[in-house]
């Protein structure tokens, strides 16, 4: 992953983790080429705080974690074109107050410091699968990217946050079906840190397998988080240590749930479209790929 490209591909990666889960990785793979596509629009939307709740408002006046000291960090903007045409607004906090939101979660979650450190910034227009703006931060441990975070530009809500690392050796990144069996052991893990961390703003209902990946040489799971308040979030782990690498809150995780939940309609009543006008099968067919065009 170079540095400024998390934001993209993070919305990819969590646009198949949403849209569906279990073994139906075919169809899985077909949506994911779908919703990657409906990614590369540049289309903005209005931003919208419709699904804003008090428990969001709570969560951006919490009082500073444990032992945390404001670190002396320097805060500069992503060199990319697509981030130096987003101009913030009167109603947006600044890069340096968003940076020092994040600095105080990555504190909290993975326990780094950001002392002497660089934290870059960019800012984010709102989109479908995210209707309100942003700011999206790399950080950069020793020169090297390490961590992203991203929280809305107006209230400070914490929106994700993530640990990037390559192991010191090879393990497997195969899909590892006993875990898809009986993921029990990831579960109690998801459930004691989202109450540890209040990932849901509130009592855990419910800790449910959502899928297996990896990011670069990492092993993940990823496990969907329901709140007793109806919050959503999803967490992902190493498979190799069972280290945290990340979350998604659910500001931006219940509207990508939605954002993907459409998509996926219009792609089912694509295909019955397709099936409905395709000619009558003999057995003899190769089968073919056929790119659905949504609207």
């Amino acid at each position: 992953m170079k540095t400024g490209s998390g934001k993209s591909l993070k919305q990819t990666v969590l646009a198949a983790a949403v849209v569906i889960g279990g073994s139906t990785l075919l169809f899985q793979g077909l949506v994911q080429g779908v919703t990657a596509a409906e990614f590369k629009k540049t289309d903005t939307v209005a931003t919208s705080y419709t699904n804003y709740t008090a428990s969001s408002a709570q969560a951006t006046q919490k009082s500073l974690p444990a032992g945390y000291k404001k670190a002396n960090y320097t805060v500069g903007d992503i060199d990319l074109e697509s981030y130096r045409n987003q101009t913030p607004t009167s109603k947006d906090i600044t890069k340096e107050a968003a940076a020092e939101i994040g600095a105080q979660a990555l504190w909290e979650v993975f326990g780094q410091s950001l002392e002497g450190q660089v934290i870059q910034m960019g800012y984010n227009q709102a989109s479908e699968s995210l209707p309100r703006t942003s700011w999206y931060a790399d950080v950069l441990i020793d020169g090297k990217r390490s961590y992203s975070f991203t929280v809305d530009s107006v209230t400070g809500e914490l929106f994700d946050l993530a640990r990037e690392r390559t192991l010191d050796k090879q393990v497997s990144l195969d899909f590892d079906p006993e875990l898809f069996k009986n993921p029990q052991e990831y579960v109690a893990l998801a459930k004691n840190l989202a109450e540890k961390y209040n990932v849901v703003h509130g009592k855990v209902k419910s800790v449910a397998y959502n899928g297996q990946g990896y990011s670069n040489n990492d092993p993940t799971i990823s496990l969907d988080i329901t709140g007793e308040n109806g919050e959503i979030a999803l967490m992902t782990f190493s498979r190799y240590d069972k280290q945290l690498l990340g979350i998604v809150y659910n500001g931006e995780y219940k509207p990508a749930v939605e954002f993907n939940e459409k998509l996926m309609k219009q792609v089912q009543e694509k295909v019955k479209k397709l099936e409905k006008s395709a000619p009558p099968a003999t057995g003899n067919e190769t089968p073919f790929l056929q790119v659905i065009e949504l609207d």
